[in-house]
């Protein structure tokens, strides 16, 4: 089994979630990428893992900006993914976000562009048209203070799963407590 762990907005690859994902799943090989900020270089970085660890058992997870991608990775490949506090709209929540940065863990310098919102748009669009709503695995903070998440389940009404979670935060500090249930539903696939 491969799990394919896509990070947040100003994130890296190997951080707190990667560990965790690495703990409870000991028997999959787990990777974690750290994402180019430019949306056009994500998918050959997906495409890169999947030839260089062919596996046929293979789900992508991800928070925020990760739950996106991960969203965009799940319609092209018709594949269950796992979303925590995904944001689904990425050239809105983050269009103020444009600018110079250092990533929070590993301080790789980049700069997120104004074009980049328009790639955003492009990518969701096309995710919308291809997605098998069955192989959405939702879970979500009642008390994200970043992004509005209550129009998920609306959007999303046969999703797989659609929990939520009190105390959580943006960051999805009850990961960990889920990776269980994560297990179940792979398990079931």
């Amino acid at each position: 089994m491969l799990l394919i762990y896509l990070h947040g907005f100003n994130s890296d690859g190997e951080g707190g979630k990667f560990q965790l994902l690495k703990k409870h799943f000991p028997e999959a090989t787990v990777l974690s990428p750290d994402l180019p900020a430019d949306p056009d270089g994500v998918p050959i970085v997906i495409q890169n893992i999947l030839k260089e660890h062919p596996d046929p058992n293979w789900f992508p997870i991800g928070t925020s900006l990760g739950g996106f991608y991960s969203y965009c990775v799940s319609a092209h490949f018709n594949r269950p993914c796992f979303l925590f506090n995904p944001s689904l709209e990425p050239h809105l929540t983050i269009k103020d976000k444009v600018g110079h940065y250092k990533t929070f863990t590993k301080q790789r310098d980049y700069h997120f562009k104004t074009e980049y919102l328009s790639k955003l748009e492009r990518e969701i669009t096309a995710a919308n048209a291809l997605i098998n709503i069955k192989n959405l695995n939702f879970f979500l903070a009642t008390d994200d203070e970043v992004l509005d998440l209550s129009g998920i389940p609306n959007s999303f009404p046969n999703a797989n799963t659609m929990k939520w979670y009190d105390n959580a935060g943006h960051r999805f500090t009850r990961f960990e407590e889920v990776l269980e249930e994560v297990k179940l539903i792979i398990q079931a696939k």
